[in-house]
């Protein structure tokens, strides 16, 4: 009698136990996985567009041409006038990106930056040449003038990296890579070409044009992509990039030239520039 009443109770607790295990592990015996984490937001196969507004703020905004030939006024060189400055504007535009992640944490992405137009100022000398009775000599000041408006647009190829988790909503990145910037030729306008036929010999009627190499280089960014939502495929990105630009313009312009062969000759104006633009990137995306 004691002895089936220490078995009983103990039978009956064997018998909840097996019973509880067998619920958990379902008909087939086996247990189920454990819970699993968040779904990753971002991980291999994921693709991503995006679009948006660039401000496009060129690093070097300001320099000098060089004359090919000496400036003389009455006579009197005016050496000052060898080097005229000049001064680029920054501006607003739009980009457009497509990236593709063949595995976690890289993605490879291609962009365009549209057009973007940037004033472009000569800054242009006042001449005044006095006779100070022991000679002649010039005084020499300065005024900006509008020489026309440098228009380019960029296209770029990065490979980025993604730091975080894939299962993270923020996902900030860094990339580097290459672009390939396109720089449109213009006319000289006319005040320019006003001081050029005044002080420079340009040949009437007036014919001048500024002419741009376009340019490769290297480029690189930092950026992030904030989903709007764990369970959303819209996200928000804000991103800043630099393209180096190293860029060639020449100024041409026909000057009276007595020859045989020819009555007028072109004379240029020549600088180098790091345009090497810092473009501020911001807007929308989705991924899929």
């Amino acid at each position: 009698m004691k002895m089936t009443r220490v078995l009983t109770p103990l039978a009956i607790a064997v018998s909840a136990a097996v019973g509880s295990h067998q619920a958990l592990a379902g008909p087939s015996g086996y247990a189920p996985p454990a819970p699993s984490g968040p779904d990753p937001v971002y991980s291999a196969g994921t693709g991503v567009v995006r679009i948006g507004a660039s401000f496009v703020d060129p690093d070097d905004d300001k320099g000098r041409f060089n004359f090919e030939d000496p400036l003389f006024v009455d006579g009197v060189l005016v050496e000052e006038f060898g080097r005229p400055g000049y001064r680029l504007d920054d501006d607003t535009t739009w980009n457009f990106t497509a990236g593709f992640m063949p595995a976690d944490h890289f993605m490879i992405e291609l962009g365009y930056i549209g057009k973007s137009e940037h004033d472009l100022d000569l800054r242009a000398p006042v001449v005044d040449v006095i006779d100070a009775g022991g000679g002649e000599f010039a005084v020499v000041g300065e005024e900006s003038l509008r020489l026309g408006r440098l228009d380019r647009w960029s296209g770029f190829a990065m490979a980025n990296w993604f730091p975080v988790c894939p299962e993270s909503w923020i996902q900030p990145y860094i990339g580097i890579g290459a672009h390939y910037t396109d720089f449109d030729n213009h006319n000289i306008r006319s005040p320019v070409s006003d001081l050029l036929v005044d002080f420079a010999g340009a040949s009437e009627p007036f014919d001048g044009r500024v002419r741009y190499e376009d340019d490769w280089g290297w480029a690189g960014q930092i950026g992030v992509d904030i989903m709007l939502g764990r369970d959303s495929n819209w996200l928000v990105n804000a991103a800043v990039m630099y393209l180096d630009t190293e860029v060639k313009a020449d100024m041409h312009y026909r000057v009276d030239h007595d020859s045989f062969f020819a009555d007028t000759a072109v004379r240029a104006l020549r600088t180098d520039f790091d345009f090497d633009p810092w473009v501020y990137n911001l807007g929308i995306g989705y991924r899929f």
